[in-house]
């Protein structure tokens, strides 16, 4: 559980930063770089451990759960930059975030049948869901810590976000899918991020040589407190709770953005914002008292699951 809580804190870092940086750099270049690198460093560390024939029988084992891992990915990142350049990051990450629980409640009816909803979690995630609405207009409204923009890049912006906040949910389900069928954390996250590296190298070479250039040291810093760390925490965190409670903990982070943004003097103190991510918090913090005294995660019930080794 304290790995997602750490997920939280950098999940608000790295939006803080990356929404000033992609304020003159082009998402997409940024993309490119920072997921060529941590899809380098992992898989070189994936090969390093595993022999080539038992890589294969990895992936062919798990191909359809590492496919949807993988769109899921690129999806949840690449909108989330776009949204981060358009809008508030605590009102990017609220939404993107934040809408995480509704959309895990439908996701895990589908594709994770070992822990029910409880009936706290699904009144948690609806009051999530409708103090989101109040952001989101007061966002279109010019009530956000951006003010005034043109309602074409609101729009587009907080549809970029909920596109994130789906595939984040995804990301939470399918990567439970495949720790609870025994895939390590090296593993999966070496597996992972091919698709979003090569997407962002399609949308860096429309951008020119200039913008990947000045996309290197965001990329890379992206990279690691974005991308690498909060990803790592993530595949820890849930293989010990459920996806519910895994999505709830993860939306923290937007509190932890609102604050880290007082820095940033492009942005000024949003009421609205501020009001709407502390109801959030609340119901949040209701959602997972409500598993409170429940059964245990199903995964942590199977016992200690085991590492893709040659071993």
């Amino acid at each position: 559980m304290a790995a997602l809580f750490v997920f939280s804190l950098f999940s608000a870092l790295v939006d803080v930063f990356a929404s000033e940086r992609l304020q003159h750099v082009d998402p997409g270049s940024v993309a490119a770089v920072a997921f060529t690198l941590t899809g380098a460093f992992f898989c070189l560390l994936t090969v390093a451990r595993l022999r080539p024939a038992r890589l294969r029988a990895v992936i062919r084992a798990h191909a359809a759960d590492l496919a949807v891992l993988n769109i899921t990915t690129a999806v949840t990142w690449l909108t989330l930059l776009y949204a981060l350049k358009l809008m508030e990051p605590a009102v990017a990450n609220v939404v993107s975030i934040a809408i995480g629980p509704a959309c895990t409640v439908l996701l895990q009816v589908l594709w994770w049948k070992r822990d029910r909803v409880l009936p706290g979690e699904l009144l948690s995630a609806l009051g999530i869901l409708l103090t989101l609405a109040g952001l989101v207009w007061a966002s279109l409204d010019g009530r956000s810590g951006v003010g005034d923009r043109a309602a074409l890049a609101m729009t587009l912006g907080l549809c970029a976000a909920v596109a994130s906040g789906a595939g984040g949910a995804a990301n939470v389900v399918f990567s439970a899918r495949l720790g609870a069928a025994g895939v390590d954390v090296p593993t999966v996250m070496g597996l992972r991020f091919a698709l979003v590296a090569a997407v962002g190298w399609t949308l860096a070479a429309f951008s020119g040589a200039e913008q990947l250039g000045r996309a290197l040291v965001p990329g890379a810093v992206v990279a690691v407190i974005g991308v690498s760390v909060p990803a790592y925490l993530v595949q820890i965190g849930v293989r010990k709770v459920t996806p519910m409670t895994a999505s709830m903990i993860c939306s923290l982070a937007p509190g932890l953005t609102l604050l880290i943004q007082l820095a940033d003097d492009r942005l000024t103190f949003s009421v609205p914002s501020t009001a709407g991510i502390a109801v959030i918090t609340v119901f949040i913090a209701f959602g997972l008292l409500a598993r409170r005294g429940a059964p245990p995660a199903a995964a942590v019930q199977e016992g200690k699951l085991h590492a893709v080794s040659d071993r």
